[in-house]
């Protein structure tokens, strides 16, 4: 029998199974409070757990909606460094070659063609020496800007480094081409103010066609780049074609 069970029961004159008079009644009535006691304190400790284990499982959920929020942004944040050019914000080199990698194998799939340009800004090296890397980098900021509006939004523009700008033009018609790269050109004409600072800054374009020039990305990319330095040597601010180049 339970200790305080007993110690109650002496207290009331239990003795060889019986009470003395009136203690059974008393007996009775204090088994009952106990019980009532217990079960309201049971009541009590259950609805306590009930709601804090409501309240653990709401926080738990707001704390992991949270949690992915925060992971979705992470993720979004990284893989903009991974493939975003800081400076400017469009495409780097790797994303850029993943793109054309991309391009060349549905142009494939599809028989449709496509041009590929290098655009290599004149005399940058001596607005960086003249004016400081500041107003450089303003420069090809603004560059991207003038460009990055007028393409379609199947087209591919990137920075793969320095002052080099590389462009696609998916699923042309050659016709088209001459018209969509001399407009690309007219962007690099225009005259440009940096910091109230007038800059003569033009540009020069070699252009490689697929599949004419070329079918495989590391070809297609060397030879849009030899018709660029090409328009260089012809003396800048101007277009060559890979094509054209071969005929000089």
């Amino acid at each position: 029998m339970h200790k305080l069970l007993k110690k109650q029961l002496k207290k009331l004159g239990f003795k060889d199974g019986t009470f003395p008079n009136g203690n059974l009644e008393k007996f009775i009535e204090l088994v009952n409070t106990t019980y009532k006691e217990a079960d309201e304190e049971r009541a009590f400790l259950e609805h306590t757990l009930e709601t804090s284990s409501q309240e653990m499982e709401e926080l738990y959920e707001e704390l992991k909606q949270k949690s992915q929020t925060a992971l979705a942004k992470s993720e979004q944040r990284y893989k903009e460094l991974a493939t975003k050019d800081m400076l400017t914000g469009i495409l780097n080199r790797f994303a850029f070659e993943d793109e054309l990698q991309r391009v060349i194998s549905n142009s494939k799939r599809t028989g449709a063609h496509f041009a590929l340009l290098f655009l290599d800004l004149d005399h940058f090296k001596e607005v960086n020496d003249t004016y400081g890397h500041d107003i450089g980098d303003k420069l090809l900021q603004e560059a991207a800007n003038r460009v990055l509006p007028y393409i379609r939004t199947e087209d591919v523009f990137a920075r793969i480094g320095g002052d080099e700008f590389v462009l696609l033009f998916t699923n042309i018609k050659r016709e088209s081409l001459p018209k969509l790269v001399n407009k690309t050109m007219s962007h690099f004409r225009e005259p440009w103010i940096i910091d109230s600072i007038h800059l003569n800054v033009t540009t020069s374009i070699g252009v490689a066609l697929f599949p004419d020039d070329a079918d495989d990305k590391i070809k297609l990319m060397k030879k849009a780049d030899l018709a660029m330095y090409r328009s260089k040597e012809l003396g800048r601010n101007q277009v060559v074609f890979f094509e054209n180049f071969l005929l000089d």
